[in-house]
């Protein structure tokens, strides 16, 4: 279920939420990490304007972008299943 990155603080910040939100990074080589979250039971990717996957270039860029969003999980994951 895809979640608009603009969305994402009021997820993260919801009443209906329990716990923290999980991020997990989906690396790429070509294309750097795409953006998912979990609620422990759901999985979201999260889109850009034009309904793609949420992309940065560097772990860093991701963190940064990230600092100012409640509730979400001090441990970020990686996936590096397609890094090739």
């Amino acid at each position: 279920m895809p979640l608009h990155f603009r969305q994402l603080e009021s997820y993260c910040d919801s009443l209906d939420r329990t716990g923290d939100i999980q991020v997990i990074l989906r690396a790429h080589y070509k294309n750097g990490f795409a953006l998912s979250v979990s609620d422990g039971v759901i999985d979201h990717t999260v889109i850009d304007e034009e309904n793609r996957p949420y992309w940065f270039r560097t772990v860093e860029m991701a963190l940064d972008e990230l600092a100012n969003i409640p509730y979400i999980s001090d441990q970020i994951m990686i996936d590096r299943k397609f890094w090739s």
